[in-house]
């Protein structure tokens, strides 16, 4: 007689495999983010990567198909652990309007700080941040409060989230080339909140108040990714 199938078992062993696979993926990146930051985000890493996460061939195209979508996973990884490392910071705020600009300006100023980071961000360009990352969880809230409670005078969340977005990219894209100007990344949030709605004075009071300088750990990824600040 057969036996019906237990789903408790075989809830356990999705389970497992969902977390072997997890696991697998973030070794590969992990693996990618050192051949990247010895080779430059420019480089074709698939041998070498395979070589040093000590993995088969058909294991790496389990996960990835070409070049650049390792390099997307890895920027990924590198944006999601800022956001991590700013949110908290930004989140102490009440104010939305003031979230959005510490969050733009501590993004920028983290791949100003560590140009690899800004390398990887900006060769995985809109992929990155508009991907399956954090920032999908963390904008969308601030604007949707800031909408919801008036603070900020827009109809509809995705063209003020494609805005805000759009323009710390291009912002990633200019430090590429040249050291934004001081004081860039502060203009920037303030021009944000002015097209969310806000006072042109309130929006500059806002975006010009200090920072606390994040500090990285030595072991972060994004330490690993950058290999040390300026």
């Amino acid at each position: 007689m057969d036996r019906e199938p237990d789903p408790a078992l075989e809830d356990h062993r999705t389970r497992v495999a969902a977390e072997r696979r997890e696991r697998m993926h973030s070794r590969l990146v992990e693996s990618a983010l050192l051949v990247f930051g010895q080779r430059g985000v420019d480089a074709s890493i698939i041998d070498e990567l395979i070589s040093t996460a000590g993995v088969s061939r058909g294991t790496f195209y389990n996960y990835f198909r070409t070049n650049e979508d390792v390099l997307v996973a890895v920027s990924v990884a590198v944006s999601n652990e800022m956001l991590r490392m700013i949110d908290p910071f930004a989140h102490a705020e009440a104010d939305p309007a003031a979230r959005i600009a510490i969050g733009m300006r501590l993004f920028l100023g983290l791949a100003e700080e560590v140009p690899a980071i800004g390398a990887f961000l900006s060769r995985g360009g809109l992929r990155v941040l508009t991907g399956n990352g954090l920032i999908n969880e963390y904008l969308p809230r601030d604007l949707i409060q800031g909408r919801d409670s008036g603070r900020f005078h827009i109809s509809d969340v995705a063209p003020a989230f494609d805005m805000v977005v759009g323009s710390t990219l291009a912002a990633l894209h200019r430090m590429q080339n040249s050291a934004l100007p001081d004081g860039h990344a502060s203009r920037l949030a303030s021009q944000a909140l002015l097209a969310l709605g806000l006072a042109a004075d309130e929006a500059d009071l806002i975006a010009q108040r200090p920072l606390l300088k994040l500090e990285l750990s030595p072991d972060s990824l994004l330490a690993r990714a950058g290999g040390g600040r300026k």
